[in-house]
């Protein structure tokens, strides 16, 4: 039997508008990429090929022990979780001798709980690929100022919240619940799909 795959990325979407995410992921409604994402593509590769320029070839037991900070960005992980393929490519994991930070770079300031939950989502990919005695960090960083928008450790309750969200986000993949449209109409006005969904309150606008 085939993998269902699930991006940790999918999390920002399901928590902007689950039946968005249903057109998208379960029905594979297919849209142009916007200019936004484009642009948000090409930053990410220009920083991670300044990164390479400078970057050291290493192993991940010496990194995972570094007791300096050590960087390594575009990281690729995944983890079975019963009959789901979760995974992910985290911006940037950086590593000291107390802690390790699990990055996400974001074009905006502002700081949604879809972001948070799905930086969370990396940091268990994280952990259950490396299980480390070092306290785990989830940090969201403004992509274009640097600036850290938040930091938070990551720990049982946050790693709760990723468990409903993934138990949720299964069960309408697998439509074993019926995904919950947004009652937010400045969302569905901003949503790509608004002239494919019946639910859409972009009309109220």
């Amino acid at each position: 039997m085939k993998n269902t795959v699930i991006g940790a990325s999918w999390f920002l979407t399901l928590n902007y508008c689950e039946y968005k995410f249903y057109l998208q992921k379960v029905l594979h409604i297919k849209l142009p990429q916007t200019e936004d994402m484009l642009k948000g593509s090409s930053i990410h590769k220009q920083k991670e090929e300044k990164f390479i320029e400078k970057a050291e070839i290493g192993t991940w037991k010496k990194f995972l022990e570094s007791e300096e900070l050590t960087i390594s960005r575009e990281v690729s992980l995944q983890k079975q979780i019963g009959d789901v393929l979760l995974m992910g490519i985290i911006d940037e994991i950086a590593i000291d001798k107390f802690s390790i930070s699990i990055t996400d770079d974001k074009p905006k300031s502002y700081v949604y709980d879809s972001l948070k939950k799905q930086v969370f989502a990396y940091c268990f990919l994280f952990k259950q690929n490396f299980p480390t005695h070092k306290k785990l960090y989830g940090v969201l960083r403004n992509r274009d100022s640097g600036e850290i928008m938040w930091k938070e450790e990551y720990g049982k309750n946050s790693e709760e919240l990723f468990l409903t969200d993934f138990h949720r986000m299964r069960n309408v993949i697998f439509e074993n619940e019926t995904a919950i449209p947004t009652q937010n109409p400045r969302k569905c006005m901003a949503c790509q799909y608004k002239s494919l969904c019946k639910y859409s309150l972009a009309k109220q606008i």
